[in-house]
């Protein structure tokens, strides 16, 4: 099974739901800002990313992990994935995950002054601040998608 998590940039929501769930990140530790920015593509996708799936990982029960970034097109990412795993004869194997629930304001903010506006040691600040109070959401997220994964 795949799995693929998708945000605005895939770089901060994305990145964090993937990162919980391959295990990168425990779930019961908020993670520091250091860990945060070592993060493979942890604000570090920029406009010419948008659309390009990077895959992000395995998880322990094999499932394969991706992130996408995809603009403000979430329903449309959704359905084009959905056409194209039909048209290709896949009806299974793959679940879609928007992790934008997991967003607040300091993120949002903060992933725009630093990946948009080039204003790194702000916006860094700011998208690590709320990465980590949004860090129960996205653990929560994380673990309603794993609850619709097959075991095997």
């Amino acid at each position: 099974m795949k799995v693929l998590y998708h945000c605005f940039g895939g770089t901060h929501s994305s990145v964090l739901a993937a990162a919980v769930h391959t295990g990168m990140l425990a779930p019961d530790e908020i993670p520091t800002p250091d860990k945060l920015l070592s993060l493979p593509l942890y604000d570090k996708q920029d406009g010419d990313d948008y659309g390009r799936i990077h895959y992000y990982g395995q998880d322990p029960a094999g499932h394969q992990v991706y992130i996408v970034g995809r603009r403000n097109h979430g329903a449309e990412t959704e359905m084009i994935l959905a056409g194209l795993y039909s048209a290709f004869g896949l009806q299974t194997g793959l679940k879609v995950v928007d992790s934008t629930p997991a967003l607040n304001w300091a993120m949002q903010l903060g992933g725009y002054l630093s990946r948009g506006m080039g204003l790194k040691a702000i916006g860094r600040f700011l998208v690590t601040w709320g990465s980590r109070k949004a860090y129960r959401k996205v653990v929560g997220l994380v673990d309603e998608a794993k609850k619709e994964l097959p075991e095997d």
